[in-house]
């Protein structure tokens, strides 16, 4: 989020010296992140610094034990959360959660341009990630995919919402104009979600350990080059696929799209499956910030505007919801097409 929480930094650091045992000499707010339940921070101490994300309500367990058992696998690509002195890897504070990560130096990888060499190490990193064995005990820590469900009743809820005539000012308003000049793209993007999941289930395709968010913005890049993944909020057990959408098709440069394929190595990618989570992606879009304008508490005005900004980007030409409908065109007639990259 973009504007601080509303909570004292001094509860932040007397909860951080107590379970981290650590000597807090600055506690410094970040703006940034596209989370509206998380705040980041950095934290300087006199051993060095750390990351730290404030979480609202209820931390999926998921989003910890992952990362950490990446980690603990050898893929130190992944940044995990650090252990408390109780060996907990969340702190509850009031209606919040304190999650402590390293700190790492470098810059996000949004909107910079990754070498070859480090598209083709990310494609090797997802593919180690993907192949992993997972125990029955994590794998019961980890959600699964479920077709043609998410978002749906959140956009229900902000639908119905705006058809009662309720607003939040100004903001609201525009959104609402927004929605109703796009209602037919967003009906459409619905009942192609429903089809192709309803298609997509009957398939029951493999499962395997997926980021489900591993879009430039949550990698970051050192000073030594290393690709470092973080934000492992949305873990799920899903087709591969789910974390494929992020690199087929998704607009990057051809020699990019070919120099991940290259890392991640020869297989059957589905079509079916990245357009289903192209629309999948759209629905998620439209949930959050519409959530954020009409359902959400405690939204600053800064966070609103930044939510209307993107809101209205999501139409855009090259956006997400043209994507969709490209991987959709993609499939042809048949509705199912599958396709090989090596």
């Amino acid at each position: 989020m973009l504007e601080k929480p509303p909570i004292a930094d001094e509860m932040i650091i007397v909860q951080l010296e107590a379970h981290y045992e650590l000597d807090v000499a600055l506690l410094a707010f970040l703006p940034i992140g596209n989370d509206a339940r998380a705040w980041a921070f950095r934290v300087e101490t006199s051993g060095g610094d750390f990351f730290l994300k404030l979480r609202r309500g209820a931390v999926r367990r998921a989003s910890l034990v992952v990362p950490h058992f990446l980690h603990s696998k050898g893929i130190h690509h992944v940044v995990a959360p650090i252990e408390t002195a109780a060996g907990d890897l969340a702190v509850p504070l009031a209606d919040y959660a304190l999650i402590l990560y390293p700190y790492v130096p470098g810059e996000s990888a949004w909107g910079m341009a990754l070498t070859e060499a480090q598209w083709h190490a990310w494609g090797r990193i997802m593919r180690a990630i993907h192949e992993l064995r997972l125990s029955t005990k994590l794998c019961g820590e980890i959600p699964r995919e479920v077709f043609a469900e998410k978002w749906l009743s959140t956009i229900d809820a902000i639908e119905a919402v705006m058809a009662k005539g309720a607003r939040r000012g100004e903001i609201a308003t525009s959104v609402v104009a927004l929605w109703h000049e796009h209602r037919h793209e967003i009906a459409l993007a619905r009942e192609r979600y429903l089809a192709l999941g309803a298609e997509l289930e009957e398939r029951s395709p493999q499962f395997v350990l997926c980021h489900a968010d591993i879009h430039t913005a949550n990698i970051i890049i050192p000073e030594d080059d290393r690709i470092q993944i973080v934000d492992w909020d949305e873990s799920l057990l899903a087709p591969k696929e789910r974390d494929l959408m992020f690199f087929i098709g998704d607009g990057h440069a051809p020699e990019e799209e070919a120099a991940f394929l290259d890392g991640y190595g020869h297989c059957d990618v589905d079509a079916l499956g990245l357009a289903y989570y192209r629309y999948d992606w759209v629905l998620q879009e439209l949930g959050d910030y519409g959530e954020r304008v009409f359902l959400a508490p405690d939204v600053s005005d800064r966070d609103l505007e930044f939510a209307l900004i993107q809101f209205d980007k999501l139409f855009a030409a090259g956006d997400v919801v043209e994507r969709a409908h490209q991987a959709y065109a993609r499939l042809g007639w048949a509705g199912v097409r599958s396709c090989s990259t090596a």
